[in-house]
């Protein structure tokens, strides 16, 4: 063999192919694509805040149940029949409990209930029928929490309870009827208040005579003073058969409640409520309190977004359903 192709011959051995081919490289090993980041799912605040802006509503109730029926299971209170009065836009009336009755009358009958208490008070009659009721169906205990106010006929309603779950920002009130927003008794305090002035200056009884007889009905004198004795009966009522503190029955209790306070807003804090019903009636520190005062968080955002986003108001009247939550224009009534 010539060296020509010897060298020939050692060149394509080299190459490893026929005269001027490469070797294909071995193939490249595809470097790894990272999975795309999957976002963290969205808070229930996001997901209230998101449907506040769209101005859906329907979402808005939806999520916020989801997180107060979420909350009672974290305070293991899930096994109670939940019921809510949060209304600060309205007195209570028929329409709160004919709203009570539905939310608890199509149950079993085998559960407590628990009904928390948001309300400047209102009509004495369907304050006095929402807190029997909810005796007469609950199985064995019927519980009312107060994260903040419970006054006047709010009040009525927990004197039905077999307890009531207090805290340090918690209030119930007197339960002294309102007409119009003035104090019924009130009239019979002014008209003694006027009788000692009469008495004083002899020579203002003509004219004091001159005003309340333009001014002054007997019958509304006479209405205002028996509305006032319904109060305590109906009170009376709701507090019999309780274990109550030594010297206290249900007649002296309901007499207090009602003509004590001199003041319709006086604040009956967790102190004295317990020296007035007891400590087997009041109590604190407990997962139904601390329940309804995360609730009551819950509630005052959702006021706070609704007004902020939408200019709207709302109120909570039912069981732990989004159809108990009312959205409503700042000017509906």
């Amino acid at each position: 063999m010539s060296d020509d192709a010897a060298q020939l011959g050692q060149a394509q051995d080299e190459v490893g192919v026929g005269q001027g081919e490469a070797e294909a490289a071995p193939p490249q090993e595809e470097a790894a694509v990272p999975p795309a980041a999957v976002a963290p799912p969205k808070s229930a605040t996001q997901r209230q805040i998101e449907a506040a802006k769209a101005g859906d509503e329907n979402a808005l109730r939806a999520v916020t149940m989801q997180v107060i029926n979420d909350i009672a299971v974290k305070y293991g209170v899930d096994h109670y029949k939940i019921v809510m009065l949060f209304d600060d836009l309205d007195s209570i009336s028929d329409f709160h409990s004919d709203q009570i009755y539905r939310s608890i009358s199509g149950g079993t009958g085998q559960q407590d209930i628990l009904l928390l208490v948001q309300s400047r008070g209102g009509k004495i009659e369907p304050a006095y029928l929402i807190s029997k009721t909810c005796k007469k169906i609950a199985h064995q205990r019927f519980v009312v929490a107060v994260p903040r106010k419970a006054k006047s006929a709010a009040t009525l309603i927990a004197l039905g309870a077999d307890e009531i779950h207090l805290g340090m920002m918690s209030q119930l009130g007197p339960i002294d009827p309102q007409v119009n927003d003035y104090p019924a008794l009130g009239l019979a305090n002014g008209l003694t208040k006027i009788t000692s002035l009469v008495t004083s200056y002899p020579q203002s009884a003509e004219m004091w005579a001159k005003y309340l007889s333009e001014n002054l009905s007997l019958r509304h004198l006479g209405y205002l003073e028996r509305l006032g004795e319904s109060c305590a009966q109906y009170a009376e009522r709701l507090l019999q058969n309780k274990v109550l503190p030594e010297g206290k029955t249900p007649r002296i209790l309901a007499d207090h409640f009602v003509n004590h306070y001199k003041d319709h807003s006086f604040l009956i804090d967790i102190d004295e409520a317990t020296t007035l019903l007891g400590t087997g009636i009041i109590r604190s520190g407990t997962p139904e309190y601390g329940f309804a005062n995360e609730v009551y968080a819950e509630y005052t955002f959702l006021e706070f977004i609704l007004r902020f986003f939408l200019k709207k108001e709302m109120y909570i009247v039912g069981d732990l359903s989004p159809d108990s939550i009312t959205i409503r224009n700042k000017s509906d009534k």
